[in-house]
């Protein structure tokens, strides 16, 4: 009786333990499947159709080159005093180094730190929320254009915004955290990121960190000094690699390699103001966040937010004085709010899990502004099926065939979304046309991406230079840049390093090859019989000389 009664206990314990067991590796499962499949909607690149935009993507990968092949990553490889720091150069430099050279190593670190930003996000949102949210709010941000756009992008901006969630990922567990090693273990990290971050993007830091400032300043008056102590001391180790750029950029430029830094920063922040400008940087959140934005305000007004939400400082303040911040500044571009987008998919997920008949202000104006959203998208999709037949004809087989996948589901996205919001009497209908929206948005953008449809604007320029007789010539010659088009020239000294410019055109005879945009100076060269056209696309002309 005893040993049976032994037998009943143990097998009982296992099945629990089987039961934590599956329960412990269930609750991994669906981010695992998260991470996998944004992985491979990213790695799954035609590379021979993708190119490099200009100007950014080009300087920067130019930029990256010189300071890989220079081997010294502290000393500017540049003629001139840098107006950056050059550690926002240093993880692209890193991967040409390890990778070699081409589009997808230029943008392998975006790749990377992008999914490694949504789990930090995650991880914020689970702290702030709950699990259920911060699912949702990873799911948003890796679906909002802008996201999509710069996280396969060569820049820097991806691993700003990484150091920022850092901050604010390690600042929190600092203040949650009960035992006294991780406390200042977390502490120096909030505080080391910080650093980072300037090193990495400059002044630019300064936005992000005024915004932070209540709640950093509220929080660090709540700690014992030697905490606080800590977190500044995380901050001044950080200043390290700067401080050494620095001191490189002063022992080669003087004083300017310095000053340059802050002259860049001022001309950002201060200079004209345009009205017309008023309700452009609303104009462009909402579109690049399409249609998390616009949701977003809708959940504002037609919704009773019931969430408990942690630190009110960090999640209402930050982002709305970061907003303004940029707001106020006289030259701000699209990318310069990435940072904030983690932040609107944290106060949008705390919006979705309250979706429900009863919670609802106005059910009917709700409704009616769901089934217009709806009924837009399908017309757009019929716009552009039918309307431009010209640009399909320049596209690849492959292409075109993409662009029809990406038709086909969006159709079937959009009538499921119908049928669902007017068949379903499910309280979950609306969580249903969430996910319906942000999976067909996240999977139809990265294959136009990922073929080239979009984020290629440069292809012709690569293809010109990919054509066996150009490639020929430029593997073994010198070509020299007449009067080139400003961004053709930046890709260029990228996809030519060996290429030269030539300010002055009077003694053009000299050379064997140039390459220029000015089809008088062609028209010029042609007539006198001194050069002859060997290629061209789209205005730019690459001459051999015929004389000499």
């Amino acid at each position: 009786m005893k040993n049976n009664k032994t037998l009943f206990i143990k097998s009982i314990n296992d099945k629990f333990t089987n039961l934590t067991l599956y329960s412990v590796k269930n609750k991994y499962i669906l981010p695992l499947v998260f991470v996998i499949l944004y992985l491979f909607f990213y790695f799954s690149v035609d590379l021979s159709s993708q190119s490099l935009i200009a100007h950014d993507e080009g300087l920067y990968a130019r930029r990256s080159r010189l300071l890989e092949e220079s081997n010294n990553w502290f000393l500017s490889p540049f003629e001139s005093a840098h107006h950056k720091t050059l550690g926002s150069y240093w993880l692209i430099a890193l991967s040409i180094k390890l990778f070699g050279t081409s589009e997808l190593s230029l943008r392998l670190p975006s790749i990377v730190l992008s999914v490694i930003c949504l789990l930090i996000s995650f991880l914020i949102t689970k702290i702030i929320l709950n699990q259920q949210s911060a699912l949702i709010s990873i799911c948003s941000l890796a679906s909002m254009p802008l996201w999509i756009k710069y996280s396969r992008y060569a820049s820097p901006d991806i691993s700003f915004v990484l150091c920022i969630l850092l901050v604010i990922y390690f600042f929190i567990k600092f203040i949650t955290s009960y035992q006294s090693r991780r406390t200042y273990y977390f502490a120096f990290l909030s505080g080391f990121f910080i650093s980072l971050a300037f090193f990495i993007r400059s002044y630019m830091v300064f936005v992000p960190l005024l915004g932070l400032a209540p709640f950093l300043i509220n929080q660090l008056n709540k700690v014992n000094y030697r905490s606080r102590n800590v977190f500044f001391l995380g901050i001044l180790i950080g200043l390290i690699p700067t401080l050494v750029n620095l001191y490189y950029a002063y022992y080669l430029y003087g004083i300017e390699g310095i000053s340059s830094l802050f002259f860049f920063a001022r001309q950002k922040v201060i200079g004209d103001f345009n009205p017309s400008d008023v309700f452009l940087p609303f104009l462009n959140i909402l579109y690049l966040t399409f249609p998390i934005g616009i949701l977003f305000l809708f959940c504002m007004i037609f919704i009773r937010n019931n969430n408990k939400i942690r630190f009110p400082l960090l999640v209402y303040c930050y982002p709305l004085i970061s907003f303004f911040t940029l707001y106020l500044m006289s030259n701000t571009y699209s990318h310069y709010y990435l940072f904030l987008l983690p932040s609107l998919s944290l106060l949008f997920s705390s919006y979705i899990p309250s979706l429900s008949i009863e919670n609802l202000r106005s059910r009917k104006v709700l409704n009616f502004l769901i089934f217009f959203i709806i009924n837009f998208i399908f017309v757009l999709i019929l716009y552009f099926l039918f309307s431009d037949r010209n640009y399909i004809s320049t596209l690849t087989h492959l292409q075109v065939l993409i662009i029809y996948i990406v038709i086909s589901l969006i159709s079937i996205s959009t009538m499921l979304s119908m049928f669902t919001f007017y068949i379903s009497r499910s309280k979950f209908k609306y969580k249903i046309l969430f996910y319906n929206f942000i999976i067909t948005q996240f999977t139809s953008l990265s294959l136009l991406y990922n073929f080239g449809i979009l984020g290629s604007p440069n292809y012709k320029t690569k293809s010109f230079l990919r054509d066996s007789y150009v490639n020929s010539i430029i593997k073994t010659n010198t070509i020299y840049l007449v009067n080139v088009n400003s961004k053709i020239e930046t890709l260029l000294s990228y996809y030519l390093p060996s290429s030269e410019r030539l300010k002055m055109t009077d003694q053009l005879s000299l050379y064997n090859y140039i390459f220029t945009s000015d089809v008088s100076l062609v028209n010029k060269l042609t007539n006198n019989k001194t050069f002859a056209t060997i290629s061209n696309y789209d205005h730019n002309f690459l001459l051999m000389n015929i004389v000499k």
